[in-house]
């Protein structure tokens, strides 16, 4: 079983350097929280106001995914009625046995806003209890960006999103190319909205970008457009590495 939740209590600590001034945290976290310089303007740890997704990539247990949804469905009205959230979404892999087989998708306006959310107890044990209901669940924390301009109100049925490494050293040239290619990303009448957020620990994977349809026929349409396909014939050359996975939206949340 593995699960990577450790990020959890890290961003609690990041909040209390921020916010309270906490000498004994900042110790805590010093060399921990890294700045990067590469970041929008203005999207730095100690500006409140940064919307953050928190991302959880989760395997049901072999055989066990009725057992997990029921679980899910016990639990759902606690998970959204904390007022800090913005809202909470879920979905199943298209590709039912591609790991990984669900995404969920917390977002906040705000650091703060998320620490005080994992801070209620109802939501830690809800979280305690998580590992005991999946096989694997990893945990990465985001911050948007501005690459993409293109938000139409969903929610939309379909997300195809891509989990990428930067190529080493070579961060800005991607972000440049990407400048480039975002007006022939996002002017395709099939996609409903596209969405680019960095990593706020630098881990891998270093960046998420998601792109929303209303059907999986639109997204099909969409990825046998000639200058779509040769754009995603060029990743192989613009990143260090990346996924590429098709995520179905369920109903299990309401509050979205």
């Amino acid at each position: 079983m593995i699960l990577r939740l450790a990020n959890l209590s890290m961003i609690i600590l990041m909040v209390l350097v921020v916010f309270v001034g906490c000498d004994r945290a900042q110790r805590m976290v010093t060399g921990g929280m890294p700045v990067d310089p590469t970041m929008d303007e203005g999207m730095t740890e100690t500006q409140p106001g940064i919307p953050v997704k928190l991302v959880l990539l989760i395997d049901y247990p072999e055989g066990g995914k009725d057992a997990y949804i029921a679980w899910v469905a016990s639990i759902a009205s606690i998970l959204q009625a904390p007022e800090e959230l913005v809202g909470i979404k879920s979905y199943d892999n298209v590709e039912a046995d591609m790991s990984p087989n669900r995404l969920v998708e917390f977002e906040f306006n705000s650091f703060l806003d998320l620490a005080t959310y994992f801070n209620r107890p109802e939501i830690a044990a809800i979280f305690e209890e998580l590992p005991n209901h999946s096989s694997s669940v990893t945990v990465h924390t985001f911050i948007q960006r501005s690459d993409y301009a293109k938000g139409e109100k969903g929610p939309w049925n379909i997300k195809v999103i891509s989990l990428i490494d930067y190529p080493l050293g070579g961060k800005q040239v991607y972000l440049k190319w990407v400048t480039s290619i975002s007006p022939t990303l996002t002017g395709q009448p099939q996609l409903k909205a596209m969405a680019a957020y960095d990593n706020y620990y630098g881990e891998s994977p270093h960046r998420l970008v998601q792109l929303e349809f209303a059907s999986q026929k639109d997204a099909d349409a969409y990825e046998q457009l000639e200058e779509i396909q040769v754009i995603e014939d060029e990743l192989d050359n613009r990143t260090g590495s990346y996924e590429l996975h098709t995520f179905e939206l369920r109903s299990d949340y309401t509050n979205e």
